[in-house]
């Protein structure tokens, strides 16, 4: 495990954050409160404020090393939210701009404000402002270049999700920037598995069980012959395959309003504990179970969402299911009856929707004009922000105040306050949307109402990490017959092949000797907590305070475990590796038995995004839900709110 990585322009102890173990101390996470802590005190990254990756600052994409929210994006916004951005006289300059709109963050929303904005303004001028080095927020575009060749991957928000279930107002956009779903068909090879006989995976690690131990699922459920070799007792794997194939019905004498009533005043793990008794083994096989696609595990996952998600254990139930519980969080009730495929995915995740907006914002950029332009075509950000153009995007600018012209919410214009090669400008606006994220709203409008910066701050997003892993080859994969496991611990929940789409002359990995990609996901949210958000900041301290090293240290380390007997070796295998650290990335969406407010309200989604004058929000945490289609939704109200 200790042998050098033979490989080219690999990464090295960089920090996996801004906010790391300094001698004496952490920084504490970064919301507000007691969710996350209050500072006064800025520790430094051994890695230095100005490090964001490895490769050319001129195509952001390409680089490697750590990106997702790279120290230099983080600087200004730690030093608002620890109260010394403004310490000391700080100069702010005119930049003799004036806008019709200025938007604060050019992720999927922000782009999408801009688009619709001008939709009802042709010839608006737009300025967007953004504190990282790219665009897309959490959609964001890897690459890596093995011998020369091109392999594209993803480091945030993965695909459109769900899409026959969208707004028509989502739907529209994407159909006017020329996304077919329909094509999606043909692009994504959706018989890859299959043919290479490929299966779902668990790994039993050896904190939690007697050893490690992959066990390849029989298609997607396990059997009692695929669980032959698990590390649990016999009786457990009875317990559990009992759960899964043959569940009884653990609430016998409820009726089905009883039995949904109690549902949502508990979590999954003690509908599993108190109800359905299962032993503590199965418990710890399940932990992870919800964790890469909710944020967070089974100790603060709801049963009445379980039991909409049809996880292990609700059949003996025999719940009515004809339409969904008003219990139930507002992504299980929208998707309900939805059964799209998971194939609407470009290369590079949803960055794809946002190349596509800037195609639209922007000419002159080397943007793509369709869908099967995408993969291949290669943005100049030295065209983002350009004199004379109706539509700029400036990066490396991180908004620092918003207020109304003169203190007075009845004003025309808004002062926006943003900071640029060390110094302080202030543009002026006729509107402004405001789609960062909800906890750094009350830092940069330090007027709005204490009652609605509270309820911004309750949306502290989930944090999370996405590492796109280039390997010389999947031979290990095919060998062990599997594309995707799940960890029953570790510092990574998943680990799987990327997805199998080719379209526009990129093509995706043919056979086990060519390069391919493995995504690996780390939800950063601290298990142990009945609500998520008590995880939020303790898990974000955590993830703060470790090195690059030992990330990359623990990607070789479960790799090597799982793939082991599959030939695979991390010093000659792994050629790359982009970490994607994302301290706000999921969206958090509510659910029962924790937000007990929901659905009835008050939402602090709905307070938080109440329009203040000439400023309006837009982001997915103003939707409560990590989606991209919740993004685009909140782009259209807050323009409308504008008008």
């Amino acid at each position: 495990m200790d042998r050098k990585i033979s490989r080219r322009d690999f990464l090295d102890g960089v920090a996996v954050t801004a906010g790391v173990a300094a001698a004496g101390g952490l920084l504490s996470g970064c919301a507000a409160g007691e969710w996350g802590g209050i500072h006064d005190k800025v520790v430094e990254p051994p890695d230095g404020w100005n490090y964001a990756g490895k490769g050319d600052p001129a195509y952001p994409p390409a680089m490697t090393a750590l990106r997702g929210s790279t120290n230099p994006a983080l600087r200004i916004p730690h030093e608002l939210r620890d109260g010394i951005f403004w310490s000391g006289d700080r100069d702010v300059r005119s930049s003799g701009e004036h806008y019709d709109l200025v938007v604060v963050g050019a992720g999927i929303s922000g782009l999408s404000a801009a688009y619709f904005y001008r939709q009802q303004h042709p010839g608006a001028r737009i300025l967007i402002l953004d504190n990282h080095d790219d665009f897309g927020g959490h959609a964001r575009r890897n690459e890596f270049h093995p011998d020369g060749k091109l392999i594209i991957g993803y480091g945030g928000s993965q695909s459109m999700e769900g899409p026959s279930v969208w707004s028509p107002v989502a739907k529209k956009l994407v159909a006017d920037l020329g996304i077919e779903m329909k094509k999606f068909e043909k692009f994504y090879d959706q018989d890859f598995n299959k043919r290479w006989k490929l299966n779902d995976s668990e790994f039993f690690t050896r904190d939690l069980f007697s050893r490690d131990q992959l066990v390849v699922m029989e298609g997607d459920a396990q059997t009692a012959a695929s669980m032959r070799n698990a590390p649990m007792s016999e009786a457990a794997k009875a317990a559990y395959l009992e759960l899964q194939d043959k569940p009884k019905d653990y609430m016998p004498g409820l009726s089905d309003a009883q039995k949904k009533e109690r549902l949502v005043g508990l979590t999954y793990r003690e509908y599993l504990r108190d109800y359905a008794k299962m032993p503590e083994e199965v418990l710890n096989y399940l932990q992870t179970y919800t964790s890469d696609e909710w944020g967070f595990g089974i100790d603060a996952f709801g049963a009445i969402d379980s039991w909409a998600l049809e996880y292990p254990g609700f059949d003996g139930l025999k719940l009515d299911r004809s339409k969904p519980y008003r219990y139930c969080g507002p992504t299980v009730q929208i998707q309900w009856n939805e059964d799209d495929p998971y194939i609407y995915h470009f290369p590079d995740g949803n960055n794809g929707i946002c190349k596509l907006l800037v195609g639209q914002l922007i000419p002159g950029t080397g943007a793509p004009r369709t869908m099967e332009e995408e993969p291949l075509a290669k943005i100049d950000y030295s065209k983002l922000d350009v004199a004379g153009n109706d539509v700029r995007l400036r990066l490396n600018a991180p908004c620092v105040r918003v207020q109304h012209t003169g203190g007075d919410i009845n004003s025309k214009t808004v002062d926006v306050n943003f900071f640029k090669d060390g110094k302080v400008y202030q543009c002026t606006a006729g509107g402004v949307v405001m789609a960062c994220y909800n906890t750094m709203v009350p830092y940069l409008m330090q007027d709005l109402p204490s009652p609605q910066k509270q309820a911004l701050f309750y949306g502290t997003k989930l944090p999370i990490v996405y590492a796109m892993v280039q390997l010389r080859n999947w031979r290990a994969w095919e060998k062990l017959k599997i594309y995707y496991t799940r960890f029953t611990s570790g510092d990574w929940v998943v680990a799987e092949l990327d997805y199998p789409v080719s379209m526009g002359g990129y093509e995706f990995s043919r056979d086990p000797d060519q390069p391919v990609l493995v995504h690996m996901i780390r939800m950063a949210t601290q298990p142990g907590y009945r609500n998520p958000r008590g995880g939020i900041g303790p898990g974000r301290r955590d993830l703060f305070n470790r090195p690059y090293a030992q990330f990359e240290r623990s990607i070789r380390d479960q790799l090597a475990r799982l793939l082991k007997d599959g030939g695979f070796d991390p010093a000659t295998d792994i050629q790359g590796i982009t970490v994607n650290r994302w301290g706000h990335g999921y969206a958090l969406e509510y659910g029962r038995p924790w937000a007990d407010f929901w659905p009835d309200g008050p939402l602090p989604s709905v307070e938080g995004r109440t329009p203040y004058g000439r400023v309006t929000i837009a982001n997915s945490d103003s939707q409560n839900r990590a989606y991209a289609d919740a993004a685009i939704d909140a782009a259209w109200r807050a323009v409308r709110e504008l008008s």
